[in-house]
């Protein structure tokens, strides 16, 4: 029986058209070195987008650090650090090229504005030592550098660092800024950026486009540090395991508890989903407000954003509001936020009581 088919397939394929061009031969060696170039090309675009998208984000989480609760800050000094093993691994050969990174932790960039940069802290600063105490090289050197941070306590540090052929010591005093990290994927083909309630995650695309414009990256940038600063990703959690337990009893009574604590889960954790969106959205130009933008620059966000995702114009019934009704909330706030600003109050989001 085997046989047969076997045979009936290789029938097939012989009956099959086929291309008619003769193929001039190619190189495998130099098939293999184009590969090469086109990783690097790829881990440039990365690095590209990664360097000054870094730079707005370590800003505006430390000019948020009021709209995150209290157990949501830290203090830190605001500079990013790598060396040979921080890179992704299918394109750290490059990074490390472009960075000259070796087993000593570098500054990779840092917020204009943060501790790091007031204290004279430059990119490329290579450290060295922090209160005398030497941070080991290698695969943990990371590891030994945030150990060696109080997290909990503004302090004083002086560092020793490397600048080209000089050491210097420079000392830094930690703020506090919300404690969300972020990072930028490798994935260039989806249009996704989402909230953990731990760290922010940007699809390379996403940022990429982003980038085009700060304004518009520090939106949703701001967006998604609002997901985390209000605990949304907790609540529908807690929704999710509210919807389960409602949908086990409902099954037990009709004789099907484990399909119905499947959809009640469900239901549960999209309830309120356009809600947290409408929320997140409302922070978000609070966040901006406090990091110093030009709201007037960030109105037409959703219209440009409209035309790169057209589906979202009419969305509706989904886990999303459409980009027009967020293009009139925005509107909404902003003059919000202006009459804060003209009658003199802080900028914090309104909150209804309970």
């Amino acid at each position: 029986m085997i046989k047969r088919l076997l045979t009936i397939a290789l029938f097939f394929l012989i009956s099959c058209a086929k291309p008619q061009t003769q193929l001039p031969n190619y190189s495998k060696t130099i098939t293999e070195k184009e590969q090469d170039i086109q990783n690097q090309m790829f881990a440039d675009s990365w690095l590209d987008t990664y360097l000054p998208f870094s730079t707005m984000g370590t800003d505006i989480l430390f000019n948020a650090s009021d709209l995150c609760a209290e157990d949501d800050r830290i203090f830190a000094l605001g500079m990013n650090l790598g060396n040979e093993y921080s890179a992704y691994e299918s394109i750290r050969k490059e990074i490390n090229k472009n960075l000259s990174l070796g087993p000593k932790l570098k500054v990779v960039s840092l917020g204009n504005n943060s501790p790091a940069s007031k204290a004279g802290i430059l990119v490329g600063d290579e450290i060295l030592e922090i209160d005398g105490k030497s941070i080991i090289h290698g695969e943990d050197a990371l590891k030994s550098y945030i150990e060696m941070i109080d997290k909990d306590h503004q302090k004083l540090y002086e560092f020793k660092i490397l600048r080209e052929d000089d050491f210097k010591s420079i000392k830094i005093r930690s703020e506090q800024r919300c404690r969300f990290n972020f990072v930028i994927d490798l994935d260039n083909d989806t249009f996704n950026a989402f909230a953990n309630g731990e760290i922010m995650v940007f699809s390379l695309r996403m940022a990429k486009w982003l980038m085009q414009d700060e304004t518009g990256a520090a939106i949703v940038f701001a967006h998604e540090l609002g997901h985390n600063a209000n605990k949304h990703v907790a609540d529908k959690i807690q929704n999710a395991s509210t919807g389960a337990l409602l949908g086990l009893l409902v099954g037990i009574y009709m004789g099907y508890p484990q399909d119905m604590m499947e959809i009640g889960q469900s239901i549960g954790a999209s309830a309120y989903s356009i809600e947290y969106e409408n929320e997140a959205d409302y922070l978000s130009m609070y966040i901006l407000a406090n990091s110093g933008y030009n709201l007037d620059d960030a109105v037409n966000f959703w219209r440009r954003f409209a035309i790169e995702v057209p589906n979202s114009i009419y969305s509706t019934g989904g886990t999303h509001p459409s980009t027009a009704e967020r293009y009139v909330r925005m509107e909404s706030t902003i003059k919000e936020i202006e009459n804060k600003i003209s009658n003199g109050e802080k900028l914090i989001p309104t909150y209804t009581k309970d």
